[in-house]
């Protein structure tokens, strides 16, 4: 396994972890404790990736952006609504 293929795999863990915590928990109240626990990585990990709780927030708002699919719509007032309210 390449190094660069494991800290894809962390970055993607790290990612998913923050996503479930604030989700749960809102962002104000989730703290990076329970995101290290619920991605089970440490604090060294995460801070390479990372370089505050407001860095990964964006991380998983960016990560949700490129998964973003929105079908064709016929009417395209409607496309834009649709990816508006996704």
């Amino acid at each position: 396994m390449a190094k660069q293929d494991r800290a894809i795999r962390t970055r993607q863990t790290i990612l998913g972890a923050a996503a479930r915590v604030f989700e749960e928990h809102g962002y104000q109240a989730a703290t990076i404790t329970e995101i290290l626990t619920t991605a089970g990585v440490t604090k060294g990990a995460l801070y390479f990736h990372f370089e505050s709780k407001e860095d990964l927030a964006h991380g998983v708002l960016s990560e949700q952006d490129q998964r973003l699919t929105v079908p064709d719509r016929a009417c395209k007032i409607q496309e834009v609504v649709d990816v508006i309210m996704l």
